[in-house]
């Protein structure tokens, strides 16, 4: 509970979120149904609103304390992605319906905004309207941002150019779950690393400004002598308070961490996470072959699929990598050879690519490798997760233990040396 003299700032901040509540309220009531996401008016007083409650609502948190506002900073974008996530892939099983069935996306779009509210609603409307000024559905889509991930624009883009867009959007909903559930659980462990040190920090910065040097004045006054492993703190003790700063860039490489690992689970970034790329080569590898397995069933060449990629994979990097290998396969290099190259697949499932051609089988055996890819994908991001974890617990158990022991067994000695 804030003290006392703090109540007139906390009243002040909750008012500011009353007002943006207020503002979002009255958007809301005086808006038409037509017209109401497309004013540019109303989406500026939206922003204004949203802002008003998120300032008021930060700045009341960190009145209260600092752990509630911290908490409130991992929990809130959890709530925002699993809506967010829910209402995205809700307006996926529409436009699946509507393709399988032959029914235009716009007025599906239309009564998507209509029975919704929200970002992804508002979203469905402007692609609405870039698909009535005529653009085609992949460039309508990448005209609205944050409306799909990048993984699925580039899905949607592929079946688009193939004609196989229901099977696309159906393989979309069906993989939604496991994927998802790996990035959730990746999030989660690497905000409670984040959330214990930061936590961790603030008790290590207090425990060493004021408690060590009191303890160490008063075994001073006993004339007792301090034991070594409570020397040894004392020292580092020295250290944090004098040369702090040498800290800092460490504790604000972890901040953006945070926030970047936060703006990426929200789907604000979708930059790949700092350090873990090595680990998603195989949910690359994956999303390749889908896009083989798309076009060898419409019966479409091979370089086709190396140029689309090539040109719209959303990470730069492996982008890079398909241009490369595109441009062997046309100086006469096989695609599958070339794709092991540029170390796009695993030399294994070249040769099982490779069988699959030859025998007619190709878009079975891509779609069989994708789905191992993201299997294997899968069992090493949760063992690498599950193995860092344990290893920082064990990390955080021996500084706990020695600060125990360093604070503890003081006590031990000065009562034993007063008896």
């Amino acid at each position: 509970m804030p003290p006392i003299a703090a109540i007139p700032q906390v009243l002040t901040f909750f008012a500011t979120i009353v007002f943006g509540g207020a503002i979002l309220l009255a958007v809301r009531m005086l808006a038409d149904d037509e017209g109401r996401r497309s004013d540019r008016l109303h989406h500026t007083l939206r922003r204004v609103g949203w802002l008003l409650i998120i300032m008021g609502g930060g700045a009341t948190l960190v009145a209260a304390g600092i752990i509630p506002a911290v908490v409130a900073l991992v929990v809130f974008p959890a709530v925002v992605y699993r809506r967010r996530r829910g209402h995205r892939y809700a307006l996926l099983a529409a436009m699946a319906v509507a393709v399988d069935r032959r029914i235009p996306l716009i007025p599906v779009l239309l009564a998507f905004a209509s029975e919704r509210r929200g970002y992804v609603a508002r979203r469905a409307m402007e692609l609405a309207t870039q698909l009535q000024t005529g653009l085609p559905l992949p460039d309508a889509i990448d005209s609205v941002p944050g409306l799909f991930p990048s993984n699925i624009r580039l899905a949607l883009r592929m079946g688009h150019d193939t004609g196989e867009l229901a099977n696309v959007l159906r393989g979309l909903l069906d993989r939604a779950d496991a994927h998802d559930a790996i990035e959730s659980q990746i999030f989660g462990q690497v905000m409670y690393f984040l959330l214990v040190s930061f936590i961790m920090l603030n008790i290590l910065t207090f425990t060493m400004m004021k408690i060590v040097p009191a303890f160490q004045k008063i075994f001073e006054e006993f004339g007792v002598e301090l034991p070594g492993i409570t020397i040894l703190l004392v020292k580092l003790s020295y250290m944090a308070v004098n040369f702090w700063y040498l800290a800092a860039p460490f504790i604000l490489i972890a901040l953006a961490y945070a926030l970047g690992s936060t703006l990426r689970y929200v789907g604000l970034v979708e930059n790949e996470m700092w350090g873990l790329g090595w680990l998603r080569r195989r949910i690359h590898a994956a999303e390749i072959l889908e896009v083989i397995a798309v076009f060898v069933r419409a019966n479409r060449p091979l370089t086709e699929p190396l140029a689309g990629l090539a040109q719209w994979y959303p990470v730069a990097r492996i982008r890079a990598r398909l241009a490369r290998a595109f441009d062997d396969v046309n100086q006469g290099v096989d695609w599958c050879d070339a794709l092991a190259q540029r170390r796009l697949i695993t030399s294994g499932d070249r040769g099982v690519l490779a069988a699959a051609q030859r025998v007619g089988n190709l878009a079975w055996a891509s779609t069989e490798l994708a789905d191992s890819n993201r299997r294997v994908y899968s069992t090493r991001a949760t063992g690498a997760v599950q193995s860092i974890f344990v290893i920082l617990l064990l990390i955080y158990g021996l500084f706990v233990a020695f600060f125990f022991l360093a604070m503890f067994l003081p006590l031990i000695k000065l009562i034993s040396s007063l008896t």
